[in-house]
């Protein structure tokens, strides 16, 4: 017990000593402040007088007068000259040196942002006992007053300018996002903070107006506003434009042409993917979330981890840009029946029969489409096998797509996908179908699948059909699959006979295929 009592006797006593420490060193420095108020203070140093008169030049000297508590951010004479060569307003510069509340020394943390008597934010980074304010040092820091607190700085001041001026001063490099933002504002009579000023003859008021700009991005994310701190990645020409010639390349690979809509498309998940209500940390390795709802995976999209400094938070130019799959690829689609388009001599290459007797191309039916002026005559493959040798036919096939040739004939070519994760879909002759498994390079995807139902499984008339028609659709479900690797490329799908089920004999009747990539196909 002696022993116990001792122990916490020993930690009162330390615990005392080090207030008394505190409490010295904090009485110290109160004790060496300066009993003059800022301008009295500044006017008393011979080195800081022509900050001062600049101050008092611009109508500010008065402000450190004042009964409230300020923060200096003072310039001495030799390094002064740098405020004459500048393009700003020199009032708006020098409103940035002084900022209300007092930050001394021990507040001045890394990530502080504090605003300055000019609107805008004065970003503070500390390591150890170094201490910057924007891209100045503090070299001379802590200078107590009766009404605040002086830091000498090793520079002038910069005012740091918001993600929005940033963005409105942008060249013509970066013209495709700078014009599509700027296009979506629109100014606004301000009617609670206009001021009557009269009555017209007609007897409606008159008002000194006020306007102001508003922009529809400014509700997720106000990248205008001083108070804000966020984040953005931007995008030049060059590297959209590098975006939209990769995706081109990659449509053309699985049989899809690059539209205008496609290009809107994809414009748009940029606009909305570009912008964050936090500042993101340049070290940062995991995914994230834009404030409207875009993944953005940094493995994928790549940036300049040397982030330009904003008032109103930061800004990472992008380096490289991929929209994800998911968002822009809404089916790779093809028909069985293509297989007629492919020479004698190069079949074997890409279809493999196993125990099949027969195998024919069908034109089934007919369907006319009046609301699209088209129709179609569902062609299919019909594959046989024999019912008694008890071994199942199946058709091993690398998809393919059809192309033209130089001379106009339509020849193929081998379908290439992204890898990822995808929904596979199918259709079929279904009336009396037998059942089904189904494989993707060799993998399962769905076993005694029953395929005889008219929905989904009729050919590709149901499942995300073109809207009020039976036209075009995915199909139906066969499950997930997985396409591994890194690049782009081609994969082989198989279809086997798995019973019979309402069918007397063993056939397969296969129209089509399509892959659709899930959310987690980026």
């Amino acid at each position: 017990m002696k022993r116990i009592m001792y122990a916490v006797w020993t930690v009162l006593l330390l615990s005392t000593a080090c207030q008394k420490n505190w409490n010295a060193h904090y009485s110290e420095e109160q004790q060496n402040a300066s009993p003059l108020n800022l301008l009295e203070y500044l006017k008393s140093k011979p080195q800081y007088s022509e900050f001062v008169s600049k101050l008092e030049e611009f109508g500010l000297a008065d402000e450190l007068e004042r009964d409230q508590s300020l923060t200096v951010w003072v310039v001495s004479n030799e390094r002064m000259a740098a405020l004459n060569s500048m393009e700003e307003d020199l009032k708006f510069v020098l409103s940035y040196h002084i900022n209300s509340l007092m930050y001394d020394n021990t507040k001045l943390k890394s990530g502080l942002r504090v605003m300055t008597f000019n609107g805008k934010y004065l970003t503070v980074e500390r390591a150890g006992e170094q201490v910057m304010v924007g891209d100045a040092q503090v070299l001379n820091g802590n200078q107590l007053c009766q009404n605040g607190v002086v830091h000498e700085v090793d520079q002038i001041l910069t005012p740091d300018k918001s993600i929005y001026e940033y963005i409105e001063e942008l060249g013509d490099d970066y013209s495709l996002i700078r014009d599509t933002l700027l296009a979506m504002n629109d100014t606004v009579f301000d009617l609670e903070n206009s001021i009557p000023v009269g009555v017209d003859p007609t007897g409606n008021t008159v008002y000194d107006s006020l306007f102001v700009i508003t922009n529809p991005i400014f509700d997720r994310v106000n990248f205008r506003s001083e108070f804000a701190n966020v984040t953005m990645f931007m995008p030049s020409n060059q590297v959209i434009t590098s975006c939209f010639d990769d995706l081109a390349e990659l449509y053309d690979q699985f049989g899809k042409e690059f539209l205008r809509e496609d290009t809107l498309k994809a414009y748009a998940w940029i606009k909305d993917a570009i912008f964050y209500n936090e500042v993101i940390e340049s070290s940062f390795e995991e995914d994230i979330v834009s404030a409207f709802g875009k993944l953005w995976k940094p493995s994928v999209q790549l940036v300049d981890r040397d982030y330009k400094r904003m008032s109103n938070g930061r800004i990472y130019d992008i380096t490289k840009l991929k929209i994800p799959n998911y968002e822009h690829i809404d089916m790779i689609k093809q028909l069985f029946h293509y297989y007629e388009f492919v020479p004698d001599a190069e079949k074997d290459a890409l279809f493999t029969l196993n125990n099949v007797t027969r195998m024919q191309l069908n034109d089934d039916l007919t369907v006319g489409f009046p609301t699209l002026g088209i129709e179609v005559t569902y062609r299919t493959l019909h594959i046989h096998g024999d019912l008694d040798d008890g071994l199942p036919a199946s058709i091993e096939f690398t998809p393919i797509m059809l192309e033209q040739k130089p001379d106009g004939s339509t020849g193929y070519k081998v379908v290439e996908v992204p890898p990822g994760e995808y929904n596979l879909y199918m259709g079929f002759r279904h009336t009396s179908h037998p059942f089904v498994n189904i494989y993707v390079d060799d993998v399962p995807v769905a076993e005694m699948l029953n395929v005889e139902p008219a929905t989904p499984w009729h050919y590709d008339r149901s499942t995300n059909v073109v809207p009020g028609t039976r036209y075009n659709g995915w199909g139906g479900l066969v499950g997930p699959v997985v396409i591994d690797g890194d690049e782009v490329r081609s994969f082989k799908l198989t279809v086997e006979f798995a019973g019979l089920g309402k069918s007397s004999v063993e056939r397969i009747i296969p129209y089509h295929w399509t892959l659709v990539p899930t959310e987690n196909n980026y």
